[in-house]
């Protein structure tokens, strides 16, 4: 009968429009199943096709695992929204400081942190020393002697020490006294080799007293880590204080050219070398390091692993070949020659110097 056809033909229409549907389906449910984060994320993705093709016969169409997928994206729809990347690392109200922290005189390589509360016989002639120093002692009556100067140390005052300074301590009386030894990893301007005192305000103080209640505690690894950001955040503070000379920003290339001479003083770091790392010319790679350090890559170069090696002469027990050796010098004779030349003295009398006043 007309009835009978016109069922028949409508039940035929809804198979078809269900083979249809589950041909579809299955070009969607690997990405369903297997990009989760999609789902999760976006999850609006979802929402127009139930839309579209009505969500009682979706789910007839879909596998099981695809369909348990889909209801918890569309659960969580209001509670997961879309992700929101942010991908300036900079602000129209803030201040950029890529450009301060590429002039260099920002990173503190911190060697040695001391506090003793009962010092006496703090008298030693001559100090100089390849890295930077910080003082500052709690109680009066001691001071340092530079070029015929007397430094008062005072409870109200601190002293930063750039390296290769020559001056005396001389302490009449017993004190207390705090320290900090680091290296300024990052070559800036030119500093004059004298000490620049700082009259403590209300930061500098409590990073005092932190520094010095934590040397107070009792030796552990947590303690170590403790101090070493106390210090790190006290020379950041000392610094903002120094009126410095503001370098030109040094270009990436240059950056990754001075970290790897800092890293490898014993690799090859000949101008062709340095050249290519920079990506230059070896004329123009000349050019440009003297524009920037001031001085060209040999003599830099030359300048770090005498500073590297004194700092190891100080700070370890390693012999004076190894030392020679790891910072870039075929032999020790050579070693002996350069550094004797630069720092006044040879490697062993330095080293004897620098043991005599550990703890300084």
């Amino acid at each position: 009968s007309a009835a009978c056809a016109l069922k028949w033909q409508r039940a035929r229409a809804r198979q078809q429009a269900v083979f249809s549907l589950r041909f579809s389906v299955r070009n969607t449910e690997n990405g369903i199943l297997n990009a989760g984060s999609k789902v999760r994320g976006e999850s609006h993705f979802i929402t127009p096709i139930i839309r579209e093709m009505g969500a009682s016969l979706y789910e007839k169409a879909m596998s099981y695992s695809a369909r348990v997928a889909l209801q918890w994206a569309v659960s969580n729809t209001v509670r997961m929204p879309a992700k929101r990347r942010y991908l300036n690392f900079t602000t129209h109200t803030g201040v950029s400081l890529e450009r301060a922290a590429k002039s260099g005189g920002t990173a503190f390589l911190i060697h040695d942190c001391g506090y003793l509360a009962d010092l006496e016989h703090w008298d030693h002639p001559g100090v100089d020393s390849p890295f930077w120093r910080f003082y500052h002692n709690p109680r009066p009556g001691c001071h340092l002697l530079f070029q015929g100067e007397k430094i008062p140390l005072e409870p109200k005052t601190c002293v930063l020490i750039p390296a290769n300074t020559i001056f005396d301590c001389c302490g009449p009386v017993p004190t207390s006294h705090l320290w900090l030894h680091f290296t300024v990893t990052r070559p800036g301007a030119a500093i004059p080799e004298i000490p620049m005192i700082l009259t403590l305000d209300a930061t500098l103080r409590a990073l005092l007293g932190d520094l010095m209640e934590s040397h107070r505690a009792t030796a552990s690894e947590a303690r170590d880590l403790k101090l070493y950001h106390q210090s790190a955040a006290l020379l950041h503070a000392a610094f903002a204080r120094v009126n410095l000379p503001v370098a030109p920003a040094i270009p990436e290339r240059l950056l990754a050219v001075l970290e790897i001479i800092h890293r490898a003083p014993q690799a090859d770091l000949s101008n062709p070398v340095l050249a290519a790392h920079a990506g230059m010319s070896v004329e123009r790679f000349i050019r440009t390091f003297r524009q920037y350090l001031g001085l060209t890559p040999a003599a830099h170069v030359m300048a770090t692993r005498v500073r590297l090696a004194g700092e190891a002469l100080a700070l370890t027990d390693k012999t004076i070949d190894e030392i020679a050796i790891e910072k870039g010098f075929p032999n020790r004779h050579y070693f002996t020659r350069v550094f004797t030349r630069e720092m006044g003295c040879g490697p062993a009398e330095f080293r004897a110097r620098q043991q005599q006043r550990r703890g300084i």
